[in-house]
C-alpha cells in the first residue's frame, strides 16, 4: 500500500524530499514574478497554506490572484507551473484559491466568450444609473466649499471625471437607454449654495434639491463628504424604474513611481452589501455578476485605448470594499479610468480624442454586457462633407477600423431656415438634394444611424442663395459670385508637454483644442518642480495648477464656423456653399470657378496638407481669391507660403496684448487664452510680407509686428478669425476687402 502524504505548511519553508520541490517563500515569488511579468500593478503573491497529497496540490494565496482577469487558459498555466514548482512534474492535480475560493470561479462570461442575457442589438429599454466621481462639497468643519480631490495638471477629477460623462451619457442615450444621474449634467448652469455652476457640485445637494426623503442624502450628521458618496448608491435603491446596472466613472490618484510610466484603468466590484448579503436584488450572485460587469468594461476599455496608446495598462479587476460598489442592490462596477495624480496618463487624459475613445469604449463594455455578440455599435460621425453649387449634401460615413458592426444604414440630416427649428429627413443613401429658397440660409449637419443607435452629430455645414439670383441664372450667376467655405478646423489635440529631470508638465502658454468644448480646465500649471511632494489637496506638489477657471466652459472646436461665417455672408447678401477639408474631391473645374475661397484652419495643427495645397496653389495660379486664418502657419513651409500667400511667418507668439490694428486704424481684439465666450488663438503669428505686391495690412500694436498680409488675390491673418471679440466686422472687413478691393 503506497503511504500518502499529506503536508501543510502555514508559516514555515518546507524542503520536499524530491531534489527540485521548492519552499513557500521560493514559490510565492515565483508566483508574483509569473503574475507580475505583464502587470506593473502586481504587488507580492504570499502564500497563507500550502497541502500536498500525492499529486493533488491545494495552494491558499491571500487576495492579489483575484485582481487577474482569469481565463481557462491562464487557470491550467498556473496549475501546471505550480505543478512544476511543488513537484517537479507536469502531472500535479492543482486548485489554487485566492480569498479562500479558487481562481477557476472567476471566470467570468467574458473571458469564457459566452453571453447569458437577453440577445439584443442596442440599448432599447434598459436603464443605466451613472455618475460623474466627486464634486464640491460643504465641509462644516472648515466652514467652507472645497474639491474632494487634489488641483493638478490644469484639472481636478471633481470636473475631471465630468468629460467623460458627457461623452458617455449621449452614447448611451443614442443606443436607445434611459440614463439617470444623481449629479446634475451640463445643462444645469443655475448657481448652486457655493456661487458655482450647479455641475460642479457633489451629488448629495442635487438629490436633496430634487425634493428626495432626507434619509437618501442625510447620512453622517453634517459629514457631507460622506453623504455626498453613499448618497448616490441610497438614490440608486430608491429608483422605482428596473435598474440595468451601475457605473460610477473615477479617475483615481493612484502614482506609478515614475511618471514615465502609465497607471491605467481599474475596475472595481464588491461581492457582498452592507449586511454581508451576496445576492442582488432579483437574487443573482453579486460577486459572479459584479465581476462580469467589471471585466466586460475594463476589457473593452484597455483594448481600445492601446489603439491610441499601446502601452495602456490593465489594471486589477479588484474585488474591493467600496460604498459606490457595495451599496447598490443592482449590477455595480466602480471605474477607475485613468490616474489624475500621474502625468503619464494625463498626457493622454488632456487629449479630447483619447475621452472620446474611453467613453465610446466604456459604452461599448455596457453594450457586450447586456447583449453579448448579438451587439451593434453605433456609427462613428459622418465626415468628408461638402454642399456643391447645385445645392446638394455630400458626407462619407466613417469607417471604424476597429469595429466591424458600426457601419450606417441610414443616416437623420438636420436642416434648419435661419436660425429656426432642426428639422430632420431620412436617407439611406449619403447625399441628399436641399433644394434652397431665395434669401434664406440653410445649417445642416448629419447623423449616422444603423440597428445599434445613432452616431454623435457631425458638423454643420451653410448654404445661401441670394434673392437677386434667379433660378433660370443659378448654374452661372452663383459660381462667378458665390463663396466657398472651406471648414478644414477638423483637429482636437492636449496641450504640450515637457520633461527633464528636474522640471517637467505642461509647456506654458500652450491649451489643449476641446472638443466643441471642455468643463475640466480649471487653470493653469503653476508647480513644475519633481521634487516639490504631494501634502494634501490643497498643497498638491509637482504638477498644482491654478484655479482661476474653476466653474466655467472652455470653447475649442465647435464644428460650426460655417454657421458662423455664413451668418455674416447672408447679412452681406453674398451666396456661399460649405465643405470640410476633406471633401474637395469634386472637379478641379468646380473648385476654381468660386468667386472667393474663405479657407478656415482655426487652431489646426497642420491647417493645409499636401492635396489641399496643390488644388489652392492651381486656384490662386487661375486667379482666384483667398482668405486665409490660422493658428499654425508656421507648419507650412516658407516656399510654399512665398509662392502662394505672399507671406511667410516669422515670429510665433507676437503678442501678450491681443491688440491688433487693421489697415491700421481698426482696433480689435483677439482672445488669446482659454474662455467660456468663443475660440482663442494660442500662437497668434508674425507673417512677413514677401514681393512687391504683398502690403501689411494688421499689427499686433504691442510689437509692431504685421498680423495680416494682402494682396489683390489673398489675405491671409496669423491667427484665427474666430478668436476675435467682434469677428463679425473683421471678417466683413476681409471679404470686401477681397471681393471689391475696398476697405470700407
Amino acid at each position: 500500500m503506497t503511504k500518502k502524504i499529506f503536508l501543510l505548511l502555514p508559516v514555515f519553508c518546507f524542503q520536499f524530499s524530491v531534489s527540485y520541490a521548492i519552499g513557500m517563500e521560493e514559490l510565492a515569488d515565483s508566483l508574483t514574478a509569473l503574475t507580475g511579468f505583464s502587470r506593473a500593478w502586481c504587488p507580492p503573491v504570499k502564500i497563507k497554506s500550502l497541502r500536498v497529497n500525492g499529486n493533488n496540490i491545494s495552494l491558499q494565496t491571500n487576495n492579489i490572484l483575484s485582481g487577474v482577469r482569469w481565463t481557462k487558459e491562464e487557470v491550467n498555466r498556473y496549475n501546471l507551473k505550480v505543478s512544476q514548482w511543488v513537484l517537479g512534474n507536469n502531472h500535479g492535480k492543482v486548485t489554487i484559491y485566492t480569498n479562500w475560493q479558487p481562481i477557476s470561479e472567476l471566470i467570468t462570461d467574458c473571458a469564457r466568450g459566452v453571453h447569458t442575457g437577453k440577445k439584443e442589438k442596442d440599448l432599447s429599454n434598459r436603464n443605466i444609473a451613472l455618475w460623474p466621481s466627486h464634486g464640491l462639497y460643504y465641509n462644516t468643519g472648515r466652514d467652507e466649499w472645497i474639491w474632494q480631490r487634489a488641483t493638478l495638471w490644469t484639472t481636478v477629477e471633481d470636473l475631471y471625471s465630468q468629460e467623460y460623462m458627457r461623452l458617455l451619457r449621449p452614447m448611451l442615450e443614442n443606443a436607445g437607454a434611459t440614463t439617470f444621474m444623481p449629479r446634475p449634467g451640463l445643462e444645469h448652469g443655475e448657481t448652486g449654495p457655493s456661487g458655482m455652476p450647479r455641475w460642479t457640485e457633489g451629488a448629495r445637494y442635487w438629490i436633496e434639491s430634487q425634493g428626495a426623503d432626507s434619509s437618501l442624502w442625510n447620512l453622517y450628521d453634517g459629514d457631507h463628504y460622506k453623504d455626498d458618496m453613499k448618497s448616490r448608491c441610497m438614490w440608486v435603491n430608491s429608483l422605482t424604474e428596473p435598474i440595468d446596472l451601475c457605473l460610477a466613472l473615477h479617475t483615481d490618484g493612484a502614482d506609478s513611481g515614475n511618471d514615465s510610466a502609465i497607471v491605467g484603468t481599474l475596475c472595481i466590484y464588491t461581492p457582498f452589501d452592507d449586511e454581508g448579503n451576496r445576492s442582488l436584488r432579483d437574487g443573482r450572485n453579486r460577486q459572479k455578476v459584479n465581476r462580469n460587469l467589471a471585466d466586460w468594461i475594463q476589457t473593452q476599455v484597455t483594448s481600445d485605448l492601446r489603439h491610441l496608446a499601446p502601452e495602456w495598462t490593465r489594471r486589477q479587476l479588484m474585488e474591493a470594499n467600496y460604498c459606490e460598489s457595495r451599496v447598490p442592490v443592482v449590477p455595480s462596477v466602480l471605474v477607475e479610468l485613468v490616474s489624475h495624480k500621474n502625468m503619464a496618463d494625463m498626457r493622454y487624459g488632456l487629449d479630447p480624442k483619447f475621452r472620446f475613445a474611453a467613453a465610446r469604449a466604456i459604452y461599448k463594455g455596457i453594450l457586450r454586457y447586456l447583449n453579448g455578440p448579438s451587439a451593434v455599435v453605433q456609427p462613428l460621425p459622418v465626415n468628408k462633407m461638402r454642399i456643391d453649387t447645385d445645392f446638394v449634401l455630400h458626407w462619407t460615413p466613417a469607417i471604424d477600423s476597429i469595429e466591424p458592426s458600426a457601419k450606417p444604414s441610414y443616416y437623420m440630416v438636420y436642416i434648419r431656415e435661419n436660425d429656426g427649428e432642426w428639422e430632420v429627413q431620412q436617407t439611406d443613401k449619403p447625399i441628399l438634394a436641399l433644394s434652397p429658397k431665395q434669401g434664406i440660409r440653410y445649417d445642416c449637419y448629419v447623423v449616422a444611424g444603423n440597428d445599434g443607435g445613432l452616431s454623435m452629430p457631425s458638423p454643420t455645414l451653410s448654404t445661401f442663395l441670394k434673392a437677386s439670383d434667379s433660378e433660370a441664372d443659378r448654374s452661372t450667376v452663383e459660381r462667378k459670385g458665390m463663396v466657398n467655405i472651406i471648414d478644414a478646423f477638423s483637429d482636437t489635440y492636449g496641450p504640450d508637454w515637457f520633461a527633464d529631470s528636474t522640471y517637467a508638465g505642461i509647456v506654458p502658454g500652450t491649451y489643449a483644442c476641446e472638443d466643441r468644448f471642455s468643463c475640466a480646465y480649471i487653470g493653469e500649471q503653476w508647480n513644475f518642480s519633481r521634487a516639490s511632494l504631494w501634502i494634501n489637496d490643497d498643497n498638491c506638489g509637482w504638477g498644482s495648477c491654478y484655479r482661476d477657471h474653476a466653474g466655467q466652459f472652455t470653447i475649442g472646436n465647435t464644428r460650426d464656423y460655417a454657421v458662423l461665417h455664413g451668418r455674416v455672408l447672408q447679412e452681406m447678401n453674398i451666396s456661399y456653399v460649405s465643405c470640410t477639408a476633406g471633401s474637395t474631391d469634386f472637379p478641379i473645374s468646380s473648385f476654381d470657378s468660386f468667386a472667393l475661397i474663405d479657407y478656415i484652419a482655426g487652431r489646426q495643427r497642420l491647417p493645409i496638407d499636401s492635396a489641399m495645397q496643390q488644388l489652392l496653389s492651381g486656384y490662386l495660379e487661375q486667379g482666384g481669391r483667398l482668405l486665409l486664418s490660422s493658428d499654425h502657419l508656421e507648419t507650412l513651409s516658407n516656399e510654399w507660403c512665398k509662392a502662394n500667400l505672399r507671406c511667410y511667418p516669422y515670429a510665433s507668439h507676437a503678442t501678450r496684448s491681443g491688440r491688433i490694428a487693421v489697415s491700421l486704424q481698426h482696433p480689435y481684439r483677439i482672445l488669446l487664452t482659454p474662455n467660456e465666450h468663443q475660440l482663442f488663438s494660442a500662437t497668434p503669428t508674425g507673417l512677413m510680407p514677401y514681393g512687391e505686391e504683398a502690403t501689411r495690412v494688421a499689427e499686433y500694436t504691442d510689437m509692431r509686428c504685421p498680423a495680416a498680409v494682402g494682396t489683390s488675390q489673398s489675405l491671409v491673418f496669423g491667427f484665427p478669425l474666430e478668436a476675435v471679440t467682434d469677428f463679425e466686422s473683421i471678417y466683413r472687413y476681409s471679404i470686401q476687402r477681397l471681393l471689391t478691393g475696398k476697405e470700407e
